[in-house]
């Protein structure tokens, strides 16, 4: 899947400095989203380079057509994503109207926009025996170091939904090796799998 189609776009409540603050309530789902092609353009030539995943957090206000406005930058992962979110901003829409039939234009809205290029290979499945009892698998986008450790890794799927799994499985990611035949620089799929320790 592209970076464009992973990206994490959820609506989040915090105040900018000089705007209402945004609210998550009664939101509908984007109308319109970037494309892939747009997702890619506006990848940060440095971290693109590198294959880093980042993402940065803007805020915007929603205009007359459905279409987005007035955008700042909250805050970004790295150097380069803060700009690539404004970059893209403007190519996200909502419906003109919520799902109770209240207007969104005027609304100031904030979200997470996410670059993350896709995995080339699946590494073995790390099992770790938790002492709290908790089950479950969570899958993270990785990439290889020079030493075939991994970093930059992001969450991508967690099951059950809904359970925060991420603290216990991160470091257990991160201590992973992949094979030597995996080229540094590379972006893996590494599961790590929760049982009770019981």
């Amino acid at each position: 899947m592209s970076a464009a189609l992973l990206a994490a776009l959820f609506l989040q409540g915090a105040a900018a400095a000089d705007r209402p603050a945004p609210s998550t309530a009664d939101l509908p789902p984007w109308s319109r989203t970037p494309t892939a092609e747009d997702m890619a353009r506006a990848y940060p030539p440095e971290a693109l380079a590198a294959n880093f995943a980042g993402s940065a957090t803007v805020e915007c206000t929603v205009g007359a057509t459905g279409a987005l406005g007035d955008c700042v930058t909250i805050g970004e992962t790295a150097p380069g994503f803060g700009a690539a979110g404004l970059a893209v901003a403007d190519k996200f829409q909502l419906p003109l109207r919520s799902p109770s039939g209240a207007s969104t234009v005027g609304r100031n809205v904030r979200f997470p926009i996410r670059w993350l290029n896709p995995t080339r290979a699946k590494l073995e499945t790390a099992v770790m025996y938790d002492d709290e009892g908790r089950v479950g698998n969570v899958a993270f986008n990785c990439r290889v170091r020079d030493d075939h450790g991994l970093d930059n890794c992001v969450v991508v799927d967690a099951r059950p939904a809904g359970t925060n799994l991420f603290a216990a499985a991160g470091p257990v990611a991160l201590r992973a090796k992949a094979p030597a035949n995996i080229k540094a620089g590379t972006r893996v799929l590494m599961v790590v799998e929760l049982r009770a320790n019981r």
